[in-house]
């Protein structure tokens, strides 16, 4: 891990403070961009729609809402963020799985990948115009006509919103790759993480503000704190273990050069899939709040869903659906047969047993155990905020409802966090040991 006099350090070399300005001013400018509104849109169309559809709380809209940083809430020119870009991202690492095609781009090396890269891209655009249709179609009640312009403004209007919003993921993609260039981490993984973590101060002092009226929410606010310091230890903890497996490499030699004889490891992540099972079942979970939400007039289905959300049962299918999603998403990113193959044909091999087969079927075996602790761990921040909040309640009898944040967020805040250290350490890395290299 990084130190504060590691970070002093680093800014004191001239690429690495280069590096950490434009990272600064790049977040800043998404900042200053998720508070500019869509030209087109109605701001009393917003509120209405954002207040009965829960873009604050935990429908769909919330959870998107979370991803760009409030954007969406006010509906800025950056309202869509760079979830299209993500959706095309899943969608592609599980059509490069199953399509023979895709995956011989991928295999074509730095070519393949920047082909698939452009694929994404051209994907994320297309996620950007339907889910842009989608969100104006549905802020004017089901029509793409707008009610306060007069014809032939009332369908100008809703087409410059989709234009703008689209413009403003196109723009977030290219700031994204500008700051994994010239900046430090990754650029798209920075610019969720800046807008989860902009909110945040916010929320903070709406609850000291009510802390003002109740003496015992601020213990509870700071039992909270202690609570999280805790999880956000057990997440670090948990992100960096890996399990080690060892290659060994034979020895060969082609004319008066020997290849090979070296040892290394093969590392499996415990929490390989990331955050992406914990939003997929929450996305599973929140579609039948948002689809609630435009029939108020059903009442005995929201009482229904409302008590099933309240009930024990809710945060038990959520860890469910997160436990499964886990191994289904390994299953598809991690393939232990390519794997196999690889090492066959490059002259690796496990050390005890023997190439093709029965290396593939050791891979599967430790891949399938360290999954599934990884998937206890992510089912059980996927439900930590409900544990958390009923535990800091039964403590102090005080329900911060406010200053919430979702397991989600927490895996993306300290993963991204974790991987800009990592990548700032490898610069100052790099640094140091220009000398020997001249």
């Amino acid at each position: 891990m990084s130190t504060p006099l590691n970070i002093l350090q680093a800014w004191s070399i001239p690429d690495i403070q280069r590096r950490l300005k434009f990272l600064i001013f790049a977040l800043l400018i998404f900042v200053v961009g998720a508070h500019i509104p869509t030209p087109g849109i109605s701001s009393s169309l917003i509120a209405q729609f954002f207040g009965a559809t829960g873009a604050g709380g935990g429908g769909l809209f919330g959870l998107l809402n979370l991803f760009t940083g409030g954007a969406m809430r006010k509906f800025s020119v950056l309202a869509l963020g760079v979830m299209p870009y993500i959706n095309a991202s899943i969608l592609m690492q599980i059509l490069v799985a199953v399509e023979p095609k895709l995956k011989e781009i991928q295999q074509e090396g730095e070519e393949g990948r920047k082909r698939i890269s452009k694929i994404t891209r051209y994907l994320a655009i297309i996620f950007a115009f339907l889910q842009g249709f989608g969100l104006i179609f549905a802020i004017h009640g089901g029509s793409f006509i707008s009610p306060d312009y007069a014809f032939p403004m009332s369908v100008v209007a809703p087409l410059t919103a989709l234009l703008v919003v689209v413009a403003g993921t196109c723009f977030l993609m290219w700031l994204g790759d500008e700051i994994t260039e010239k900046g430090i981490g990754n650029g798209i993984s920075l610019i969720i993480f800046i807008g989860i973590v902009a909110r945040v101060p916010q929320m903070l002092a709406q609850e000291l503000q009510q802390a003002r009226f109740e003496s015992a929410r601020l213990a509870a606010i700071l039992l909270f704190g202690v609570f999280l310091v805790v999880i956000v230890t057990g997440i670090v903890f948990i992100q960096l273990a890996v399990r080690k497996i060892p290659i060994q490499y034979a020895r060969r030699q082609v004319g008066r050069k020997i290849y090979g004889g070296q040892s290394t490891f093969l590392p499996i992540k415990v929490a390989l899939a990331g955050v992406i099972p914990i939003i997929f079942a929450v996305s599973v979970l929140i579609i039948p709040t948002t689809i609630l939400g435009f029939f108020p007039q059903a009442t005995t289905a929201q009482m229904f869903w409302g008590s099933f959300r309240n009930s024990f049962w809710y945060p038990l299918v959520n860890w469910t659906l997160t436990f499964v999603f886990t191994f289904v998403y390994t299953a598809i990113t991690f393939n232990t047969k390519d794997i196999a193959d690889n090492l066959r044909k490059n002259g690796g091999f496990i050390p005890g047993i023997r190439p093709g087969k029965p290396t593939f079927d050791f891979l599967d075996k430790v891949l399938h155990r360290v999954t599934f602790f990884g998937a206890v761990f992510l089912s059980t921040v996927a439900i930590l905020p409900i544990i958390v909040n009923s535990l800091v309640f039964e403590i102090s009898r005080v329900n911060v409802t406010v200053f919430y944040i979702g397991g989600t967020s927490l895996l993306i805040v300290v993963g991204v966090a974790l991987d800009t250290v990592q990548q700032l350490q490898a610069h100052m890395v790099m640094r140091h040991y220009s000398g020997f290299t001249r």
